[in-house]
């Protein structure tokens, strides 16, 4: 088991200010390979000889990167010039991909449960969360969705389970199985957590404008919108085996307004 401090006492605990700096200048991924799922890395010292959780000193690493790291199998100058030139940056995102077993997913929307609905919400004809049945069996549930942030700028998009968020973004945390969009030190546009054991997905906080609709939600509880002119609040419902979940319209509908392909 790896101890908890060094040779000289730093404990493998790293101030949350250093770890955001880290984040920020790495573009939120792994610098050699872009992978959104990460480790703090020591390599300017390693973490054996370092007296300081340095900045400098530090990176994002993948768990595959950080593991040919620790084997020997990946240079300490490789990791330097990755470092010095974040592959995040270079493509402008960081992506990866998430697992949810082959269980049919379950969302949980901020205080609202769904399962097995194609559209868990969706505004002025748009589908914001969706879920797709397995294209061959044995292969998984796909989920597909896009989140904004309170002015409407992209902070997360999933595609088949492959998530992609912009490396723009004032910050992105991954701890564990939760991912956290920030706009501002104590402003979250969003805030998921995976459970893939479970094949539950759960968004813990949001805070996204969408074509004139307002979502502001929390763990227990979900407000709307629209055009901020007065708030209704859900929570606590459960809704199984339907073509859409929620269905938000800031407008009227005339005969030519777009509608969803049910064929």
């Amino acid at each position: 088991m790896a101890s908890h401090v060094n040779k000289h006492g730093l404990s493998r605990r790293i101030p949350s200010h250093i770890k955001r700096e880290i984040r920020q200048r790495c573009g939120f991924g792994c610098v050699i390979c872009g992978f959104g799922f990460y480790d703090y890395e020591h390599f300017d010292p390693d973490f054996v000889d370092a007296k300081v959780h340095s900045p400098e000193g530090m990176t994002l690493l993948c768990s595959q990167c950080n593991q040919k790291r620790a084997r020997k199998r990946l240079s300490a100058a490789t990791v330097a010039a990755a470092n010095a030139n974040p592959k995040c940056l270079q493509q402008g995102f960081t992506s990866e991909l998430f697992d949810f077993g082959l269980n049919p997913i379950e969302v949980n929307f901020a205080g609202n449960q769904f399962i097995d609905c194609k559209h868990i919400i969706e505004i002025n004809g748009t589908p914001i969360l969706s879920l797709t049945p397995p294209k061959q069996e044995g292969q998984s549930f796909l989920i597909s969705g896009i989140f904004t942030d309170e002015l409407g700028r992209i902070a997360l998009t999933i595609q088949e389970n492959a998530w992609q968020a912009r490396a723009s973004n004032w910050d992105i945390e991954c701890e564990g199985p939760r991912i956290t969009v920030r706009t501002a030190s104590r402003n979250v546009a969003l805030q998921l957590y995976l459970e893939p054991e479970a094949s539950r997905l759960t968004i813990e906080r949001i805070d996204m404008a969408f074509d004139r609709v307002r979502l502001k939600g929390t763990l227990d509880s979900l407000q709307m919108s629209i055009h901020e002119q007065g708030w209704n609040t859900i929570s606590g419902n459960s809704i199984q085996s339907c073509f859409c979940g929620i269905s938000i319209q800031s407008g009227s509908r005339v005969a030519n307004d777009p509608i969803f392909d049910i064929a």
